[in-house]
């Protein structure tokens, strides 16, 4: 063999083993961003299973306390101040986020049920608590219980524009 034929074998040689190094660099690359991307999703979802969690296990306590005449509707109704049964939400607790970023609506129904009203109870998350969080869902949900209400508890019950007019139902 000629001493340029030899020459041209070792360059392409290196040349394949420069592909082969970029090509190695370029597939560990895409590999490492897609698991990172993967990682950062299941951050989010942990997340916000957490925070759908925390706002259920608040409905859920705020209707237990209704239910066993701890609290009644006005104290909902009025500003909550983030209290939870024995929990405070203004207790020095500095490294605890704040109860105070969810907001709690009450509504009450009549129902077909003597001495039972439909309580339907929506805790949710305020927006602005996570202004530097942009694509952050907001997280809400509506707990619904049939419970027997005190007269004042008790929404008026307000008659449709449809319904007015129709003959009343006869009574048993």
């Amino acid at each position: 063999m000629n001493q340029l034929s030899i020459r041209t074998t070792r360059k392409s040689r290196r040349g394949a083993l420069l592909l082969e190094v970029l090509l190695s660099i370029a597939l560990f690359s895409g590999t490492a961003a897609f698991t990172l991307g993967a990682a950062n999703s299941v951050f989010d979802a942990l997340d916000r299973a957490k925070r759908e969690q925390e706002a259920i296990d608040i409905a859920r306590s705020k209707m237990a306390e209704l239910q066993t005449g701890m609290i009644n509707i006005r104290d909902l109704r009025s500003d909550w101040s983030g209290d939870i049964g024995s929990y405070k939400a203004d207790a020095d607790f500095d490294s605890l986020e704040s109860s105070l970023r969810w907001t709690i609506e009450v509504q009450t129904s009549p129902t077909e049920f003597i001495g039972l009203s439909l309580v339907e109870l929506t805790v949710s998350e305020l927006e602005e608590q996570f202004p530097d969080q942009g694509r952050r869902a907001v997280i809400s949900f509506t707990l619904r219980q049939l419970l027997p209400l005190s007269q004042e508890d008790i929404e008026e019950y307000q008659v449709d524009e449809i319904l007015e007019g129709l003959p009343e139902e006869p009574s048993p």
